[in-house]
């Protein structure tokens, strides 16, 4: 996914979703459509097998008015409320502006945020064993 406004995102996931097939003709031809690699097959987990098609486990419009929903609600209030200790792990090319990141890390002073570069929305696709690293890290700096 590019680099999206927050306002345009229901629009620019109710487009990519229009570009999908209305099924597809197997797993393997929906992790293609998807990019392949880990990506591919993780979106290809959100689809089962009806009638010999594969089809989206969601209500795509259900999913489209989620986002807008979260889209226009800001979620600061919530933020700052947060008492844990908190990991904010970023993909460096999603659809979070460094402009916002900047503005939740000053919320909550006692996150830690940690971009990994080359990856973009899907970072836990693209990069498990990092994002475990990463983790596990985290939590082990918690029990010291």
């Amino acid at each position: 996914m590019r680099d999206v406004g927050c306002g345009a995102w229901p629009a620019h996931i109710r487009r990519w979703f229009d570009s999908w097939p209305a099924s597809f003709a197997s797993r393997d031809a929906a992790v293609q459509f998807f990019g392949g690699g880990a990506i591919g097959m993780g979106w290809a987990d959100g689809l089962e097998e009806r009638g010999g098609q594969w089809w989206p486990r969601f209500d795509q419009d259900v999913m489209v008015q989620s986002v807008a929903d979260a889209a226009r609600h800001s979620f600061a209030h919530e933020w700052e409320r947060v008492t844990c200790p908190t990991l904010l792990m970023l993909a460096q090319s999603s659809f979070i502006s460094p402009a916002r990141v900047d503005e939740l890390m000053r919320r909550r002073v006692p996150t830690m945020s940690v971009s990994v570069r080359e990856t973009r929305h899907d970072l836990h696709l693209e990069q498990p064993d990092i994002v475990y690293r990463l983790v596990s890290h985290f939590l082990a700096g918690l029990s010291a």
